[in-house]
């Protein structure tokens, strides 16, 4: 069990920046960052890092969190993982107290795999640089297809040894257990014994784009073998193939500098372009692209350039998945090399510069290229010709027409003169493709999401709620406020609401636990009570956000973010004045205590009204306690009608 006092530390310095910065490419926006969510797929950033809060926060996914559960739910780790991880990456050394036998049984199995994964790595490492077998083999391999030692170490290629039981035999030898071994696809069971599935081929390890080795993939060299060339881990609870890209750890942060990315097939097409200066490449590992893959790229840059071979089969692997790649707002360009060369063998041949020349002046349009080579097959085909109008247009469809509109217009003109069609005809289908494809989606989401139908129920409902006056607002929803109070208390409880007492004291002068109506905004606002009265300190947020009950760190969260934020040129473009928080937090807190004193003024209403109605019939025989009662219900009206002026909303009867 790792100490208090570690974990602390790795709170109190782990950056939620420099950690959520580390996968996915933020850009200011205000006072916050905004990038495309990694843990879902979206083709427009919503995705909030709050530096100021120390948060992050989904506003599509509804997603949200500190830096270690950022790192939790990115690499699939569990909470002394990530703090190791933290602890690691802030060279924090990390005091451990013994563990239980429980907590040791609770050991989950993507860490046991994790942790063979990069035994297995290195032992396939060790054995290319050291063994006699590995060496005249497998490192004689990699050398004839001219790979220095610093990228084969870069890569940590390897190799694994004719002898089928050489892994399994030294990795239980090691202590790791059988069942494991098997589930991380690196061994196989045959009659009763351990065999190695990768024996007498070359390794790539794969890795995710934190570095963690999540696979491999592994090559023959016998040349009349009738094994398959290639063979990858199986999927499992830590490799997922169709969300994974070969190279994306030694290649993101070029990417990302360089805003551009290069995709190609194979492992080796990686590993030469990257050894020759073309750093920000990765592979498909010969599958065609999935929309994981392409989400995956996006977060790093929204270019992406193809480099496929030229014959026909790479044209055809080219134009497969690139329709996805449009829809989800990539730009998508296509390099076909000379025939006869793949990335690998063009870049040996040519050298960095010539290659990286050849790329830049053969980059072709995609839709366009495809366009033009259809048209040569259709020629005077008009039946060929209708499909391919129906083709492009289903292409240009898929272009997101809010983001892209020009981008759309654009292809459209074009289209249009290289396959003679008036735009009007092309716009027109292409209307039509869009119908078709949101009507399927709105089916299908019908047929297969109820969760999805309620929660859009709940959305048409909360619209039609924000359409209500303020004084309905103000009355009817309590979640709001409620949230909205404890809003202002975590965020401006320490500041001054005037200049004999803080934010803190005034509204805890007013409101107390009890007046809560909702569960999880009354233990905050209970806690923060709680130890400000304790220690007369005033407590820090991250005590709130790093909470470990993760449903109470979640439910601040919500209450401190906000989806929209004061845009520092709203004044020069509207000539409109939005004040910020900095300028209304007393107004707010204000607010939303008055809100409770009116919620107080409804219950003593409805309580004197029934007490009034006991007298009903007899009021001339207790005519004192009527007028009383009546003079009561005068006083809280005239108090709440104050209230409402004070905040110019017109009374509500």
């Amino acid at each position: 069990m790792i100490a208090r006092a570690t974990v602390q530390k790795v709170i109190d310095t782990a950056d939620v920046m420099d950690v959520v910065g580390s996968f996915i490419n933020l850009k200011k926006r205000g006072a916050n960052f905004l990038g495309l969510c990694p843990f879902h797929n979206e083709k427009t950033p919503s995705f909030t890092v709050s530096p100021a809060k120390g948060i992050y926060k989904c506003f599509g996914c509804g997603k949200a969190g500190n830096a270690v559960t950022f790192i939790q739910d990115h690499e699939k780790l569990s909470f002394p993982e990530a703090i190791k991880w933290l602890a690691k990456r802030y060279q924090i050394e990390v005091e451990e107290k013994e563990q239980s036998p429980e907590e040791k049984e609770q050991q989950k199995e993507e860490e046991s795999i994790r942790i063979i994964n990069e035994y297995a790595e290195n032992y396939f490492h060790n054995i290319l640089l050291n063994d006699v077998e590995g060496k005249n083999i497998g490192l004689s391999y990699f050398k004839e297809r001219g790979f220095t030692e610093k990228t084969i170490t870069t890569f940590k290629l390897g190799y694994s040894p004719e002898l089928r039981t050489s892994f399994s035999f030294e990795a239980v030898d090691k202590g790791y257990k059988k069942e494991l071994l098997i589930k991380s696809g690196l061994v196989g069971e045959y009659n009763g014994s351990l065999a190695d599935k990768y024996s007498g081929r070359v390794i790539f390890p794969i890795h995710n784009q934190s570095g963690k080795t999540i696979g491999f993939g592994a090559r023959i060299l016998k040349s009349n073998s009738k094994a398959p060339k290639y063979i990858n881990t199986p999927e499992n609870v830590v490799y997922n193939k169709s969300k994974t890209l070969y190279g994306i750890y030694q290649a993101k942060r070029t990417i990302t500098n360089k805003d551009e990315c290069f995709l190609v097939e194979g492992y080796t097409d990686v590993i030469s372009l990257h050894q020759g200066g073309v750093e920000n490449v990765v592979a498909s590992s010969g599958t065609s692209l999935t929309d994981g893959q392409l989400y995956l790229l996006k977060r790093y840059t929204q270019n992406l350039t193809i480099l496929y071979d030229g014959d026909a089969a790479g044209i055809k692997a080219a134009l497969r998945g690139m329709d996805m790649a449009l829809e989800i707002g990539l730009n998508v360009r296509l390099v076909l090399l000379p025939e006869n060369h793949d990335p690998d063998s063009f870049i040996q041949e040519l050298g960095a510069d010539a290659f990286g020349q050849y790329v830049e002046e053969n980059k072709k349009d995609f839709i366009l290229f495809k366009l033009e080579a259809s048209l040569q097959d259709a020629k005077n085909d008009s039946v060929k010709k209708s499909k391919l109008v129906n083709e492009i247009a289903e292409t240009i469809s898929k272009i997101n027409k809010v983001e892209d509109f020009t981008k759309q217009q654009d292809y459209i003109r074009r289209c249009s003169e290289l396959l003679e069609v008036e735009e009007a005809g092309l716009v027109a289908i292409i209307n039509k493709k869009i119908r078709e494809r949101f009507g399927k989606q709105r089916a299908k989401d019908a047929r297969d999401n109820e969760a999805q139908l309620e929660a859009e129920a709940l959305e048409a409902e909360a619209a039609q709620y924000a359409t209500q006056d303020t004084a309905s607002l103000i009355t009817e929803k309590d979640y709001m406020q409620e949230r909205a109070l404890v809003r202002v208390l975590l965020q401006f409880g320490n500041r001054d609401f005037d200049e004999n007492i803080s934010v803190a004291d005034f509204i805890f002068n007013e409101v107390s636990p009890e007046d809560f109506n909702n569960k999880k905004w009354e233990q905050i606002f209970s806690l923060y009570h709680g130890m400000y009265k304790e220690s007369l300190q005033f407590p820090e947020l991250k005590e709130f956000t790093y909470h470990p009950d993760s449903s109470f760190s979640q439910a601040v969260i919500e209450a401190i973010e906000v989806k929209y934020e004061k845009s520092s040129n709203w004044f020069d473009k509207h000539q409109i004045e939005v004040p910020s928080d900095e300028e209304t937090f007393r107004g707010q807190a204000e607010q939303n205590v008055d809100y409770f004193y009116i919620r107080k003024i409804k219950t003593m209403f409805k309580e004197l009204h029934a007490e009034l109605g006991k007298f009903k019939g007899i009021e001339s025989e207790n005519e004192t306690e009527v007028n009383i009662l009546l003079k009561s219900i005068l006083e809280i009206k005239e108090q709440e009608k104050n209230i409402l002026l004070k905040w110019k909303i017109p009374s509500i009867g």
